[in-house]
């Protein structure tokens, strides 16, 4: 879900969040690879891991990303490429091997034939599809490498997953509008891709938040595909069809877009969630009288798993309450879950209701924001990825 860049990449999107910066894959049911996992429990309880043969360096990492065609997954890759170099120069990484499907199934599959036959101690996949690399997974896993999930979820036995916190990126916002709101008002939801596991998750997320604030209604729930052009195309229809719209609750890469149908209505915009783009930060900042929110869904998780990798395959033990159920089955506990680095707003409010319950995750206000990106594309995400101490702490 991310910049103008984005607008080519929704018809691309197969593995459903490909084109969101989130990018989870679509889940048409839980894989049937899915369940209690072996391998996972035990080597955050205390026994031997089969995966890393021994070694504690010269490790050789294989790299599957799902989707290229968009700012965010661009940004994705080389923040793993860039935390990898340091482990490379130290030779703690013997090399990284990167391979970029076109939200192509059969594409990744082979890449990923490739990398286990080529002796990778270790593959960090971002699934086209959620449900359709059980084979693949198993061969790797009968060959003692270490399956690391990332980015978009997905539920297979034996494996570890370090994704982004979708239900927090989404309650984080849903709290902080109704809380604009003082809890009364009407509000319009502008959603992602229909079907998308990120989607759902945070469109439940939202019905929880709001299902606090009675008083709140909301008056029509659209899709918007992480498309500019498809929001400015539904808000415009929903300005014709509501005379009062309180407030606005549109998820990441559409702002924009909303703000366009205001300015072609001649219209001022409500309360509205935003996005966490350098380009609509720089736009909020020239418009004063904006009330809006950013939360950051870092392409930095990926930078994150390496890390996360790369300490699983020297033998160390997550921490018991480290692994959360998977978002895709919740039967399967081995999922890391990678908070919002940053939430935006005008002035930094850490105290604020919405930051409560929340690992790592700063608050900071819109001219920090905007600071962090001088030099940066208006398409480039607000990013961040976990230090090593705080990887550590996930650790025994």
């Amino acid at each position: 879900m991310k910049k103008k860049i984005f607008l080519s990449a929704v018809s691309a999107v197969l593995a459903a969040l490909s084109v969101s910066a989130c990018g989870a894959s679509s889940n048409q049911g839980t894989s049937s690879q899915a369940g209690n996992s072996e391998n996972v429990s035990t080597a955050g309880s205390g026994s031997t891991p089969t995966w890393g043969h021994g070694k504690k360096s010269g490790f050789v990492i294989g790299f599957a990303n799902g989707y290229f065609g968009n700012t965010w997954r661009s940004q994705f890759v080389q923040d793993v490429k860039n935390a990898a170099k340091p482990l490379e120069a130290d030779g703690t990484i013997k090399s990284l091997q990167v391979a970029n499907s076109n939200a192509d199934v059969s594409q990744q599959i082979n890449q990923l034939n490739t990398m286990i036959n080529s002796g990778v101690d270790a593959l960090m996949i971002d699934p086209v599809s959620a449900t359709s690399l059980g084979p693949i997974i198993a061969k790797a896993k009968a060959k003692g490498i270490l399956v690391v999930i990332t980015n978009d979820p997905a539920a297979y036995s034996g494996t570890y997953a370090v994704v982004g916190n979708n239900d927090a990126f989404w309650r984080i916002q849903a709290e902080w509008i109704a809380k604009q709101l003082k809890g009364k008002g009407q509000i319009v939801e502008i959603t992602g891709l229909s079907g998308n596991t990120a989607d759902t998750i945070r469109q439940n997320a939202a019905k929880d938040v709001l299902s606090k604030y009675p008083n709140i209604k909301v008056l029509a729930s659209v899709p918007g595909k992480w498309d500019e052009a498809t929001a400015q195309s539904s808000m415009s229809t929903l300005l014709s069809t509501y005379k009062n719209i309180d407030g606005i609750l549109e998820q990441d890469v559409m702002a924009e877009g909303v703000l366009r149908a205001y300015e072609d209505a001649n219209a001022t915009p409500p309360v509205m969630t935003g996005d966490y783009t350098f380009g609509f930060l720089r736009k909020w900042k020239s418009m004063p009288n904006l009330n809006s929110i950013a939360v950051s869904y870092a392409p930095g998780v990926g930078a994150d798993a390496l890390e996360f990798t790369i300490d699983l395959l020297k033998g160390k033990k997550l921490k018991s309450d480290s692994l959360q159920a998977n978002p895709l089955n919740p039967n399967l506990k081995n999922t890391i879950l990678i908070d919002p680095p940053y939430v935006v707003t005008k002035d930094a409010n850490p105290n604020a209701p919405w930051m409560k319950n929340l690992k790592f995750t700063k608050s900071i206000s819109l001219e920090e924001a905007v600071k962090l990106g001088q030099g940066k594309s208006d398409g480039a995400a607000l990013d961040a990825f976990l230090t090593q101490k705080q990887v550590d702490s996930f650790f025994q």
